[in-house]
């Protein structure tokens, strides 16, 4: 069940479908997703990109980013999921909610691959998250 506000979904899928030829699928995640948005919250959205984008400021989708705030009058925080760290991808595809998606079965191989990542970096993830015990100063 989402919580999301219904306009802002169908205005973000109009314009993904209009304005990203290059998105294989989107989503909208955060607390835009989750129903929690205050109204200064901006609106995250995710885009698995047909190509990874390239790894300099040049590459990442800026110009997709102030099409979206244009479009919808809201400030958009938008993450390339190619390369998103797995945890966050976690979210996204937890909370997430899917705008767009042009191609399904390649969708699922992305979500199955890096949940499989996730899961299999949580252990790390929560040792590193533990509490360190304090040494006593000698």
């Amino acid at each position: 069940m989402t919580h999301a506000d219904p306009v802002l979904v169908e205005s973000l899928r109009r314009h993904l479908g209009e304005l990203a030829p290059a998105a294989v699928c989107a989503w909208l995640f955060g607390s835009r997703a989750r129903g929690t948005a205050r109204l200064d919250s901006d609106v995250d959205v995710a885009v698995l990109f047909a190509e990874d984008p390239e790894p300099t400021l040049a590459g990442q989708p800026y110009g997709l980013e102030a099409d979206l705030q244009d479009a919808t009058g809201l400030d958009v925080q938008l993450v390339a999921a190619n390369t998103a760290p797995a945890e966050l991808v976690h979210h996204i595809l937890r909370d997430g909610i899917l705008l767009l998606d042009r191609d399904p079965a390649r969708r699922v191989r992305f979500e199955v691959q890096r949940r499989n990542e996730y899961f299999d970096l949580l252990p790390l993830l929560t040792l590193y998250r533990q509490p360190r015990p304090t040494e006593p100063a000698p």
